[in-house]
């Protein structure tokens, strides 16, 4: 079975120094990683989706290039990396409208996938996705358990679903936990589960027929685990971002042994051919 690997393209420092309203980073690491991250993803043969925000494509646009030569899809993340709730609705259109245009210009192709930063479309802010049809997006992969639920679906159901006859909607991995349905598709919600643990559950998902989409940052698979010292941001999230970082390539390479992945458009178009 064909299963997603995404990967959202962002400069850890950039984001934390958004996140806690101090200065933007004089230095990114971003491109020198995900870099690196191409060559991982060619040593194992993978084809992924690289969501990529505005303010990585407007400074490495040859890096955006690069990816969609390299066979990955480009879909958009936003362009500040803000949250909707942040930006309200006015601000939430123009952000992902000028993300979409600039990746477009910069590979003459249009882009149409799309993925909240910081998960951030929520139950109070249902409108984002009427705001992404607004925008000419047709693809989303934002939409937690709690999104689920809000929208009138099974908390625990993965399968992907047509909002509003125009959005396809391919919800985030997720496991039951202690009665709750929790994400469970890589990034910090995984990162201290033992991969076997995480290469059984998917197993067991593919043997249902049920394909499991999977992503990290580019920070988190860097082989020289490049840590900020990130304790300087004050945050336990950032504190364990620096811990595990480089981890994330082991795991990349023990889900390769045992898994067949494409991008978003190729893993789920047996359920939406349109894609």
């Amino acid at each position: 079975m064909i299963n997603s690997l995404c990967f959202d393209i962002d400069d850890l420092a950039y984001g934390l120094n958004v996140k806690t309203g101090a200065c933007l980073p004089q230095q990114y690491l971003v491109e020198k990683e995900t870099y690196a991250l191409l060559e991982l993803l060619e040593a194992c043969s993978i084809k992924s989706t690289m969501f990529v925000p505005g303010y990585v494509a407007q400074r490495f646009p040859d890096l955006v290039r690069e990816m969609s030569r390299s066979g990955h899809e480009i879909g958009s993340h936003g362009n500040t990396h803000m949250v909707a709730e942040r930006l309200q609705r006015e601000g939430f259109r123009e952000d992902i409208l000028i993300s979409k245009k600039m990746l477009e210009d910069i590979l003459s192709m249009e882009v149409y996938v799309y993925k909240a930063p910081e998960w951030g479309i929520t139950n109070r802010t249902p409108w984002a996705y009427d705001e992404l049809i607004s925008a000419g997006y047709r693809v989303d992969n934002t939409a937690r358990p709690a999104l689920l639920k809000y929208l009138g679906r099974s908390p625990d159901d993965m399968t992907p679903f047509i909002y509003k006859d125009s959005l396809t909607v391919i919800p985030v991995t997720s496991r039951r936990f202690l009665g709750r349905d929790v994400p469970f598709n890589g990034g910090l919600f995984s990162a201290y589960i033992p991969i076997d643990i995480q290469i059984n559950y998917y197993r067991q998902l593919n043997n249902k027929g049920v394909a499991f989409n999977y992503y990290c940052h580019p920070f988190e698979s860097h082989p020289q685990g490049t840590n900020r010292q990130t304790w300087r941001y004050g945050t336990i999230r950032a504190a364990l971002y620096g811990i595990h970082f480089g981890r994330y390539r082991d795991y990349i390479e023990q889900l390769a042994k045992h898994f067949k992945f494409a991008p978003l458009g190729t893993a789920y178009q047996e359920y939406f051919p349109s894609l």
